[in-house]
């Protein structure tokens, strides 16, 4: 059983979910708007050797966390060799206390990993893959810019499962220019096919400053109706719920007890650190942002052991709703005794009015002392979410 995430007055262990940020790719996707920059072998080892001394950094501070959950994302972590991975991995041991049952997840794209990579990687001490897959058809693709094929999902798949990896998850885009219902139900089941113990499921969003975003500008990216956006979506819970997956928040779904434990402690809004370029962390109610540039990055790291940009303390009202807006995200919703123990404040006198609006629109449900969205509200979220947010 995983430990419960989140800090509260009455909490005996503090627990941090750790976040690693590896910011090189093949290949900058047309709709990523992470923070990913051209593959750079040289500054790369530079780059390692900068991480390394940022978490020794925290390491010093931060004995008294325990540590369930380490997440290696990008950009492509498995762009770096196996070796550089092991290090690191070997460094967040040293000098944090990672649980017994640690959920250590990686990134991977099909098309940057063999089999021998992943069986180091295993070995290291990686015990979940998240694969960004996105889609089955070669077409749709072409249009995301990724670098790998259709086969390449599937050798990767394979390969993963060879080299033991027992917890496995699929990430998968819909919504796409063209992309009919059809055609998503279709990639749900080559993807339930393959077996995954946890699936992502997006739907294509245009974010500024992205390629994506000049082309829907100019008219040359069209997506679908939301309509039709919302049949994908009512398509997607159908169809993983008949293969037997369960919907556990929003967008995710997982065979029972596969869930992402370190994605729940950014919903619980719960403490975590994250270190790299870009990476962002959580820590005593305080939130911070490192430099986003790798090479200024390894220059602040080397010159100060820190990176930090941008600070910023929550207001209580602030930390509240951010709480309760990352929370609904989770089917099960918020407890409001946990709300009112963390907060020490009448969730009934904060939010009573919202509730009782969103209640008699059949938005939310209230039942055993916790709020979560309906079916209803489940279709909207965004805007159910942002009557917490005034």
């Amino acid at each position: 059983m995983n430990p419960i995430f989140g800090t509260t007055p009455n909490d005996i262990t503090m627990n941090l979910g750790l976040y690693l940020h590896i910011p090189y790719c093949l290949h900058k996707c047309g709709y990523c708007d992470f923070n990913s920059h051209p593959e750079n072998q040289v500054e790369s080892v530079h780059y390692v050797e900068a991480l390394l001394k940022e978490l020794k950094f925290y390491s010093t501070t931060l004995k008294s966390y325990n540590v369930p959950t380490v997440f290696m994302g990008g950009g492509t972590p498995t762009i770096l060799p196996p070796s550089q991975l092991k290090k690191i991995l070997d460094t967040v041991r040293q000098g944090f206390n990672l649980t017994s049952d640690c959920e250590i997840t990686i990134e991977a794209n099909p098309a940057t990993i063999k089999l021998e990579t992943l069986q180091e990687i295993h070995a290291a001490g990686y015990n979940r893959i998240s694969i960004g897959v996105q889609s089955f058809d070669e077409k749709e693709l072409q249009l995301l810019e990724r670098v790998h094929n259709e086969e390449e999902i599937h050798s990767t798949v394979h390969r993963a499962r060879s080299a033991n990896f027992e917890n496995l998850s699929m990430d998968l885009m819909f919504a796409l220019p063209d992309q009919s219902t059809e055609k998503w139900q279709s990639h749900l089941k080559q993807a339930t096919a393959k077996n995954p113990d946890h699936l992502s499921t997006y739907n294509l969003t245009i974010e500024p400053a992205t390629a994506f975003f000049k082309l829907h500008e100019k008219g040359k990216l069209c997506l679908p109706h939301e309509d039709i956006q919302l049949e994908m979506y009512e398509t997607t819970i159908q169809v993983l719920e008949d293969a037997g997956y369960s919907q556990y928040e929003i967008s995710n779904f997982s065979k029972p007890g596969m869930e992402s434990q370190h994605n729940i402690n950014y919903w619980n809004n719960g403490e975590y650190l994250g270190v790299g370029a870009g990476a962002s962390s959580y820590l005593n109610g305080e939130r911070s942002k490192n430099i986003n540039l790798p090479s200024i990055y390894i220059r602040e790291i080397e010159t100060k052991a820190s990176a930090v940009d941008t600070r910023e303390r929550l207001e209580p009202l602030q930390a509240m709703g951010e709480t309760l807006m990352l929370g609904l995200r989770l089917l099960k919703g918020v407890s409001i005794d946990v709300f009112e123990n963390r907060f020490q404040v009448s969730f009934q006198k904060v939010y009573g009015k919202a509730v009782e609006s969103l209640l008699n629109q059949e938005l939310i449900t209230f039942n055993q002392n916790r709020i979560a969205l309906s079916r209803k509200g489940l279709f909207l979220a965004d805007s159910v979410i942002l009557k917490f947010m005034a």
